[in-house]
């Protein structure tokens, strides 16, 4: 299987152009020295690879919060809230954001960075754009159960 270096579609071995986009496929001798534009930063990534890398995400997001508060899942659709506690006086804009509906715009957030991500041409352009995204989720998920801690003091 042969990856276009132009949009990252999978072709056939014997494939000549990109099937997607019609960029020339260009075949290599493995023998050649490597060059600085051969690096696997700069080569295009499947969309099947990136779909795996952002399952994965958020199934261990999934996984830690089970594991460090089973309960929490239930509050699933205000994931995005747990960001809020990083600001000053977080806990309590969490907990204002989460009753005015501020969650709505955490999701349109994580769909947008989501979708670049998606199209995102180059590995290493991805690869930096996921990093940002998974250090995100790390952010919100200890920033839910901060959220939580704090609400369950409320009376």
């Amino acid at each position: 299987m042969r990856v276009c270096q132009g949009c990252g579609c999978e072709n056939d071995d014997n494939a000549e152009r990109c099937r997607n986009c019609g960029t020339k496929i260009e075949v290599r001798n493995p023998n050649d020295p490597v060059r600085h534009d051969d690096l696997k930063f700069d080569y295009p990534m499947s969309a099947r690879d990136k779909w795996r890398l952002w399952l994965g995400a958020w199934g261990l997001v999934a996984v830690a919060t089970l594991v460090i508060n089973p309960s929490s899942i239930l509050a699933t659709p205000f994931f995005p809230i747990g960001l809020l506690v990083w600001l000053p006086n977080g806990e309590s804009k969490a907990i204002i954001g989460w009753m005015i509906g501020a969650w709505v715009i955490g999701w349109i957030f994580y769909g947008l960075l989501s979708v670049i991500m998606f199209k995102a041409k180059k590995s290493g352009v991805f690869f930096i754009l996921f990093a940002i995204f998974f250090a995100l989720l790390i952010l919100n998920v200890v920033g839910c159960q901060r959220v939580m801690h704090a609400a369950s003091g409320i009376h």
